[in-house]
C-alpha cells in the first residue's frame, strides 16, 4: 500500500510538471500607425535574469491581462507598461527605439533630379537618441514634401543640415545623384557634360536653377546663343572659364 501511494503521487507529480510544460507563450505583435510592428518576445523575457519564468513579475502588476490598453510613449517614459523595466537601469532606455522599432532605409522619388535615399543606420550611428528628429521634426511614418528652399530655412532636413551640425543642403550631390550627361551633335560628334569635374570646382546652386533646371530640356541652345551669354556660355566666356570659341575640342571630340 505504502509503494503504491508513492507510485501514485510520483504520477501525479509528472502529470502536473507535464501540464505545466504544456503551457505555452508566444510572441505578440503589436500595430502602429506610423512605426510599424513591434514585436514582443515573451521567450526572451521569461528567460532573463531576475525573471526566472516568474509570469508574475509583470502580470498582472504591469500588464492587466483583461484589460488590454495601448500606451502611448509617453506614458511609457513615466513608467507605465514597458517604461517599468526599460528605464535604462533593469532594461535598455526606451530612447533606444530601434530596438523595438523598424527603422527602414527610406527611398524619396524626386522626378526632377532622380531617387534620393535616406540611411537611418548611417543617421543612428551619428546619433543613437532617435528623439532628435522625432516627432520634433519629422512625425512617425509619411510626411509633408518640404522644398529645397525651405529646407535652406531650418525645415525638414535642414535644421541639421546648414553647415554646422551637419554638411549644408546646398552640398546637393551628397544626397541627390548626380550624372554625365550625353548631348547627340552629329555634325561635330556626342558631346559630353561632366557633373563630375564641374561640382568639384563649383556650387550646384551656380547653374541650377538660374541657368538649367533640374529636369532635362529638349529644346538646344546653337554655339551663337552660347557666345552671347546663354547656357554654357555664361561661364564659358574666356574669364570664369575657357570660352566656347576658344577651346571647341574640349567639348566635340572631332
Amino acid at each position: 500500500m505504502k509503494y503504491r501511494l508513492i507510485f501514485l503521487m510520483t504520477g501525479l507529480f509528472l502529470i502536473f510538471q507535464s501540464a505545466a510544460s504544456a503551457v505555452t507563450v508566444r510572441d505578440v505583435v503589436i500595430t502602429t500607425k506610423g512605426l510599424g510592428s513591434v514585436v514582443f518576445s515573451h521567450g526572451n523575457h521569461i528567460n532573463k535574469k531576475g525573471l526566472a519564468n516568474n509570469c508574475r513579475a509583470c502580470h498582472d502588476t504591469i500588464f492587466d491581462l483583461k484589460r488590454k490598453k495601448h500606451f502611448s510613449m509617453a506614458e511609457m517614459e513615466k513608467g507605465k507598461s514597458c517604461g517599468a523595466c526599460h528605464e535604462g537601469k533593469k532594461a535598455f532606455s526606451l530612447k533606444e527605439c530601434a530596438r523595438c522599432h523598424l527603422t527602414p532605409e527610406i527611398r524619396f522619388k524626386v522626378k526632377a533630379t532622380g531617387p534620393t535615399r535616406f540611411s537611418h543606420l548611417l543617421h543612428r550611428a551619428a546619433s543613437p537618441d532617435c528623439g532628435e528628429c522625432h516627432p520634433s521634426l519629422f512625425a512617425a511614418g509619411r510626411n509633408k514634401r518640404v522644398t529645397m528652399t525651405e529646407m535652406e530655412k531650418g525645415k525638414s532636413c535642414g535644421a541639421c543640415h546648414n553647415s554646422k551640425k551637419a554638411f549644408s543642403v546646398k552640398d546637393c550631390s551628397k544626397c541627390h545623384p548626380v550624372r554625365e550627361l550625353v548631348f547627340e551633335e552629329k555634325t561635330t560628334g556626342n558631346v559630353v557634360f561632366s557633373h563630375t569635374s564641374h561640382i568639384s570646382l563649383y556650387r550646384c546652386t551656380d547653374c541650377h536653377t538660374s541657368l538649367f533646371p533640374t529636369t532635362r530640356s529638349k529644346a538646344k541652345v546653337s554655339m551663337q546663343a552660347m557666345e552671347k551669354g546663354g547656357s554654357c556660355g555664361k561661364c564659358h566666356e574666356g574669364k570664369t572659364a575657357f570660352g566656347v570659341q576658344d577651346k571647341c575640342e574640349l567639348c566635340h571630340k572631332m
